[in-house]
């Protein structure tokens, strides 16, 4: 059998155990770098190593240190607060606002599984309280964190920069950004009329309830939902162990106006990173972590609380898999891909084709990890047909990021950990359908929309 064969079974395999057991992808990609590299494609340790990300590995741990900062000094706690105060208690507002505050929080260098984290045990506690689809409010937070992961900032966004940048092929980072941002949008819109956002402007306000679902009542502590690790969508997935899915004390406090020391110095850092990274195209992941300091500096007493909330298993799974990434390219897989797609001599068929495998893979496994593994899988169509690349690598994108809601994915398992209307199995089956018609109705949506104008 050929080394490339090889791999691409090894790489199949990979996601088949992470899928099912609770195990690392990323350990089991090192593991499967050394061996095939080492054994399969006769590449020194240095060879292997130098497929590791060390400047994405940077980036995550300095964007995610200093929104795990923000986290713990209470700035997100407090972002979300004046959020639901300025829709003014308005029904139909809420979803939108908490759609932007998962959007916001993403675009700004939290992961989606940690920006979703912070917005929904408010988001399903507001909707379980004044009677509004839990299945709508969590779909279009899902919505939302996955609309703002394309970020020039974000990791996602970093990640498929990046594969752009070392094939040497067209890049927009905001372009990218733009398109996956007004896909969610459009979908969430969707959601928002069918499951009954219509019903919410005729009801109107909440009236003097407003500030309920910010505060901890006795009805609904943070006991009602099973911990993350209890629900199967968390079943091998190593990212899910890195955010806490039970409804945790975020807006257990009445809410004030008033914001203190830590937080203004930490917002003032989040717009300092944004500013000098898209401004004047300063290093992300260095910056981040020249930020982080004095802030940590500031608060020594949190200092190890906000290591722990880095999401080191997400971290571990990227670099893991990039990794092996690195191998397929050694070894020639990518060429043989490639080769294999270019053969059918339908490009357009070739990038549906893609965007099938990467829902697919997505729905039971984390996004990075696909994204690290099947955008590079494009990258040789791209360079040798006439199709339009940020299209392309827009609908691969959304395609993979779309079914993140399911069940079997980290966001889906913190959805069914945090909802209080439903029955836990009745959630489930509702966000399995939904996962089910966004892997089937999704890819031929988004290719038709990005790449079949540009082919």
């Amino acid at each position: 059998m050929s080394p490339e064969l090889i791999s691409i079974y090894v790489l199949v395999a990979m996601f088949v155990i992470a899928s099912w057991l609770p195990v690392n992808l990323g350990v089991l990609a090192l593991a499967a770098a050394y061996l095939v590299g080492g054994l399969v494609g006769g590449l020194s340790p240095d060879d292997i190593f130098g497929g590791f990300p060390s400047k994405l590995f940077v980036l995550l741990v300095g964007v995610t240190y200093l929104f795990a900062i923000a986290q713990t000094n209470g700035t997100v706690e407090w972002m979300i607060d004046r959020g639901v105060g300025l829709v003014r208690g308005r029904l139909a507002f809420i979803p939108w606002l908490m759609y932007g505050l998962t959007a916001l929080l993403a675009a700004m260098g939290a992961l989606a599984a940690a920006a979703l984290a912070c917005v929904a045990p408010i988001a399903l506690r507001f909707a379980a309280r004044h009677s509004i689809n839990p299945l709508m409010m969590g779909i279009m937070i899902c919505l939302g964190s996955v609309g703002g992961s394309f970020s020039p900032i974000s990791p996602f966004g970093v990640i498929t920069d990046g594969v752009l940048a070392e094939a040497g092929l067209p890049r927009s980072p905001g372009l990218l950004f733009i398109n996956n941002l007004a896909f969610s949008a459009a979908v969430a819109v969707v959601v928002f009329l069918v499951l009954g956002g219509g019903g919410l402007w005729k009801r109107g306000k909440v009236g003097a309830g407003a500030a309920d679902p910010i505060e901890e009542g006795p009805d609904h502590g943070g006991s009602s939902g099973p911990s993350a690790g209890s629900s199967p969508g968390t079943v091998g997935l190593g990212p899910a162990a890195a955010v806490t899915a039970s409804p945790q004390r975020v807006g257990s406090r009445a809410p004030s106006a008033r914001i203190n020391r830590s937080q203004a110095l930490t917002l003032t850092g989040i717009l300092a990173l944004v500013v000098g990274a898209l401004v004047f195209g300063l290093d992300v992941g260095l910056l981040a972590i020249v930020i982080s300091v004095p802030l940590t500096l500031f608060a020594t007493d949190r200092a190890a609380e906000a290591v722990q909330k880095v999401p080191w298993s997400v971290v571990l799974l990227i670099g893991g898999m990039l990794t092996y990434v690195g191998v397929l390219e050694h070894v020639g897989t990518l060429d043989y891909v490639g080769n294999l797609i270019n053969q059918s001599g339908r490009p357009l068929f070739a990038a549906l084709a893609l965007c099938f495998v990467g829902a697919l893979i997505s729905a039971f496994a984390a996004t990075a990890g696909v994204l690290a593994a099947t955008i590079p899988l494009a990258v040789p169509v791209l360079m040798t047909h006439d199709l339009s690349v940020i299209g392309t690598v827009t609908a691969l994108a959304i395609a993979s990021t779309l079914v993140d809601s399911s069940p079997m994915s980290t966001n889906g398992a913190l959805l069914l950990a945090n909802q209080q209307t439903l029955p836990e199995r009745v959630f489930f089956r509702r966000l399995l359908l939904w996962a089910v018609l966004t892997v089937v109705a999704g890819p031929p949506l988004v290719w038709l929309v990005f790449v079949v104008p540009g082919g």
